[in-house]
């Protein structure tokens, strides 16, 4: 469909931004939720409008029945764009609350969860999730290999378990990864994984449907 080449076309661009700068504009990320909760928004419009004018059109008759059906469509189809795009935005709501968790630890970038927000808006929960799974299952794979080519896998195995002892025996939450003071050796573009595999997930929905 036309909106997923639209969203995939985003992602696209998020992942060169967040390949390019480590990190993704907010005013970016507005657009892509704004996009989402407006086309999510149509496609509910566009069911229920085809399914209300189904069901109506069997009982009415005339130019008068004619009349009443539209009236009845566009009241209907409104209500169902607002539902349907609360619905999306209600659904970037709670991934941001989620994603939160993982920020408060600095083990994710702000601009990851809101691409995470985005992505579940557009597709929902189960796709959405989907694609972010993959992206996530991506980047531990590309961070693994990062580390073990540059022999530091063992340094960041020791750093973690520093991180969780300390957080054990203080209870107090410090930034895993710190970007003065880690530096980008074994910082990976998360963005760019979470865009490459929401678009396989898509392309995988897309071709077993």
């Amino acid at each position: 469909m036309q909106e997923n080449w639209i969203f995939m076309i985003y992602l696209a661009v998020c992942a060169g931004w967040d390949g390019r700068t480590r990190r993704i504009p907010n005013g970016l990320t507005v657009l892509g939720l704004a996009g989402g909760v407006m086309m999510v928004g149509m496609q509910g419009m566009w069911t229920a409008a085809g399914l209300h004018g189904v069901g109506v059109a069997a009982g009415l008759h005339g130019a008068e029945a004619a009349d009443g059906l539209q009236g009845v469509q566009t009241a209907t189809a409104v209500q169902a764009w607002a539902f349907a795009a609360m619905a999306a935005f209600g659904r970037a709501v709670i991934a941001v609350a989620a994603g939160m968790c993982l920020y408060r630890f600095r083990v994710i970038g702000a601009g990851d969860v809101k691409l995470a927000a985005v992505i579940v808006a557009w597709l929902g929960f189960a796709e959405g999730g989907a694609g972010i799974f993959a992206g996530l299952c991506l980047g531990a794979v590309w961070s693994l290999g990062r580390l073990a080519r540059r022999r530091i896998l063992w340094k960041r195995f020791s750093y973690l378990a520093g991180y969780v002892r300390d957080y054990l025996a203080t209870g107090k939450i410090a930034a895993y990864y710190n970007r003065e003071r880690d530096g980008d050796e074994a910082a990976i573009p998360l963005g760019v994984c979470l865009a490459v595999g929401t678009v396989v997930v898509m392309f995988f929905v897309g071709n077993g449907a």
